[in-house]
């Protein structure tokens, strides 16, 4: 093995290599990269290989290269083997292969990280050789995370040969864009109980911004006032209502016991829904407003309403501006005395979320309870 194809592969690289002699390529190569790591100083710092788990990552056809930026951020965070999976639209039964190393720069306290990457390409008649492929190269004893990236009908028996078998599988698809069916398909609880949508991720923080409202002795009796949710949301695109907004409000509805009663969809950027409460009935409305700006669905406004005992209760987050990752939060109310204040809250963008899947727990009881709230309010 030449040094400069050792230089080609810890560059990132890809090097072709016969699917079947996939390990053996890897051993070869990354022997010499270890032996001319010459110490831990900056200039010549040491190849420390780290894997925390197999990340298989599908891609489609339409956009082969458009995950390598945010793929090299997760596996950064999450030092990973990564097994990327391209559909082409090349004819034939055969899977063609390479291999690269993702490294990252080394800091004045560690060696340089480095994980590796194997892209297995397959046109429409090899799909079903791509499970095949993967069981061999996944490394044992290590969680096997399927990351889905298209609507997963279209390449349903790829989807669930792999999904069965993944120990956590995260569905990353367009929001708002996708259609609502392919989310039912994609975190059906029967072809995998431990997948999540990386637009549940995306309002970890707005859930504890609303939560903080009710922090008190006895906050179920707080939220069972509320009688309105109101949300604004911002969409790249055509305006519709994003799963984000509806996953706020479905998380609600899980943790509180909610029964749905009536859904409207007054337009394709308005949700109209009322759910039954031990306290009486909630209304809820969702407004979406399509921006070219935007790059990813943001909510801009959030404003809660609730009966309290000298009239109305009034709670309020607001994002000072659609760019900003500032929210200011003010309560409304004629017994409580809340001085506004505003609180960092950016908006996540995809490497963040799936990184958040990666290294949360497999078991999520909030997520769990709100998934079918989730897609009665889309409409599945």
């Amino acid at each position: 093995m030449t040094e400069a194809t050792s230089d080609v592969f810890l560059s990132g690289q890809g090097i072709p290599v016969e699917p079947g002699q996939i390990e053996a390529e890897l051993t070869r190569l990354w022997g010499p990269a270890a032996e001319r790591a010459g110490g831990p100083d900056l200039e010549n710092p040491n190849v420390t290989r780290i894997v925390l788990a197999n990340l298989v990552v599908e891609v489609g056809p339409s956009c082969p290269e458009c995950l390598e930026a945010t793929l090299d951020t997760v596996v950064e965070r999450h030092p990973s083997r990564s097994i990327v999976l391209r559909r082409t639209l090349e004819p034939g039964r055969g899977v063609a292969a390479e291999v690269a190393a993702l490294c990252h720069l080394p800091s004045a306290d560690r060696p340089q990280i480095c994980s590796e990457r194997i892209v297995l390409r397959a046109g429409p008649e090899a799909l079903d050789l791509l499970p095949g492929a993967v069981r061999p190269l996944l490394e044992a004893n290590l969680p096997f995370v399927l990351w889905w990236t298209e609507d997963p009908r279209p390449n349903a028996g790829l989807f669930r040969d792999l999904a069965v078998e993944c120990s956590r599988l995260i569905l990353d698809l367009p929001d708002p864009a996708t259609d609502p069916e392919a989310i039912r398909f994609g975190l059906d609880p029967a072809i995998n109980p431990f997948a999540r949508d990386t637009a549940w991720f995306g309002i970890t923080r707005w859930r504890e911004l609303v939560a903080q409202f009710f922090d008190g002795p006895d906050p179920i009796a707080e939220l069972s006032r509320l009688t309105s949710i109101e949300i604004l949301t911002e969409v790249p695109g055509e305006a519709k209502v994003p799963r984000n907004a509806a996953w706020l409000v479905a998380w609600l509805a899980g943790q509180l016991g909610w029964e749905p009663l009536k859904r409207q969809q007054e337009s394709p950027s308005e949700t109209v829904a009322t759910f039954q409460t031990r306290g009486g009935e909630v209304h809820v409305t969702i407004r979406a407003i399509g921006s070219a700006q935007a790059g990813i669905a943001r909510i801009n406004k959030i404003t809660l309403e609730a009966d309290g005992p000298d009239g109305p209760d009034t709670y309020h987050l607001t994002r000072l501006d659609p760019d900003s990752a500032r929210v200011r939060i003010n309560v409304s109310s004629p017994h409580v005395c809340a001085l506004p204040r505003v609180v960092y809250s950016p908006t996540l963008e995809t490497a963040d979320r799936v990184t958040a899947a990666l290294e949360s727990g497999r078991q999520d009881p909030p997520f769990v309870r709100a998934l079918p709230h989730l897609l009665w309010l889309l409409g599945a």
